[in-house]
């Protein structure tokens, strides 16, 4: 559908129109119907998404004896926010989600649901920090269902890494992976000891493997199910809004991993990353491998490399450059003083990699890459000797 979408941009007044429609009838029909389903279904306790909402948060902070639990932090901070940033190009204003808290909660007999296993803690009732908040909740699978199936029931003790954007149907994006999955697993050591984790039904090798390089693995319940009630539930929400400011998650990632970097692997120290398989590919990209090449830096495709591997290559990096995209996610484990380059089409622009170089301390540059309506992506070879003599780079 996204790459039909794509083409579609060959018509750019048709395809306008159906964009228009896309972002405001359907979407207006679609929050319309929803919002219905929620009242018509009021009184049907398992009819029909949730009504109300339960901040765990908030019982914590103001001692409500049911909710037992520790808060770790009331605010995280926030990023310098520089005028033609990414941060402010992109207009996800994703410098304005704080402060934003990092806990647990203990919750009894809840079930958890749909594809994001969002928490119910009563009738009509979702954890509100399980739906990513009061802003994110309505698009969250969990309160747009109809009727759940029949529930499996989990008898102990349970927390889990899946959510809205690590669903139970799909192999969750490597960035959302690693922000938004891996990091709810710094409370794991206050559950009780044989405390099961719920994770997406199929994961990708490289996630399989993060996961047995924390020794967890074999805790792991690989989850399809749509509807769970949980004996004991050990809630640890996600520690960030998206891919917010979460200098957390950073400090987390860099803490247990780092020192599972693979010794064995002779990992260059100036690479460019190279995208392979993905929708909307580089065009001239043989043309620019040959660029980087000649350079003296590698061309990597890190989709080949073990998650040990990936971890040695940009923990030993002294520059690092790519297009935009989840692979430099990865510089949550860069060396300080690391050169990274982003080159970010004009369509892709997201600030995401502009809070986690400030938090590992990166001497990051990026460049917007125009690319027409059509969205093609090409790197003239000027405009890349251009981008990399601003970053500092001798050609």
């Amino acid at each position: 559908m996204a790459n039909g979408a794509h083409w579609m941009r060959r018509f750019r007044p048709v395809h306008r129109a159906l964009k228009w429609i896309r972002r405001t009838l359907w979407r207006a029909l679609a929050e319309g119907f929803w919002e219905c389903a929620r009242i018509f279904f009021a009184n049907w306790e398992n009819v029909g998404p949730p009504l109300r909402t339960f901040s765990a948060y908030q019982a914590l902070r103001n001692g409500w004896p049911r909710i037992q639990g520790r808060i770790l932090l009331h605010d995280q901070g926030h990023p310098e926010v520089r005028d033609g940033s990414l941060l402010v190009k992109c207009g996800f204003e994703q410098y304005a989600y704080q402060p934003w808290p990092v806990f647990w909660s203990e919750h009894s007999e809840v079930r958890l649901v749909a594809q994001s296993l969002a928490c119910l803690t009563g009738p009509k009732e979702v954890l509100l920090e399980s739906v990513y908040g009061h802003l994110r909740m309505r698009i969250d699978p969990a309160c747009r269902y109809l009727r759940l199936p029949a529930p499996v029931r989990l008898t102990g003790a349970w927390t889990s890494l899946v959510s809205r954007w690590v669903p139970t149907g799909d192999v969750p994006n490597y960035t959302h992976w690693l922000m938004d999955a891996l990091p709810r697993l710094g409370v794991l050591s206050e559950f009780p000891p044989e405390t099961g984790i719920l994770v997406p039904g199929t994961l990708a090798p490289y996630q399989e493997e993060s996961l047995e390089l924390l020794g967890l693995l074999d805790r792991c319940r690989f989850t399809r199910e749509t509807h769970f009630q949980v004996e004991r539930y050990f809630f640890s929400p996600p520690t960030s809004e998206l891919l917010c400011y979460n200098p957390y998650a950073v400090h987390f990632l860099r803490r247990v991993f780092l020192p599972k970097a693979d010794p064995a692997y002779n990992s260059p120290r100036r690479f460019f990353i190279k995208r392979v398989g993905r929708a909307r590919p580089l065009q001239n990209a043989d043309e620019v491998e040959r660029f980087f090449q000649g350079l003296g830096w590698a061309v990597i495709d890190t989709e080949t490399l073990t998650f040990a591997r990936e971890i040695q290559l940009f923990a030993s990096a002294e520059a690092v450059c790519g297009l935009a995209g989840s692979g430099l996610t990865n510089t949550v484990f860069c060396p300080p003083g690391c050169r990274v380059i982003n080159l970010a089409p004009d369509f892709l622009l997201d600030g995401w990699l502009d809070w986690i170089v400030q938090v590992v301390g990166a001497d990051y540059t990026f460049q917007v890459l125009p690319t027409g309506y059509v969205q093609e992506i090409r790197l003239p070879i000027p405009w890349l000797q251009a981008a990399l003599r601003q970053a500092g780079e001798r050609l």
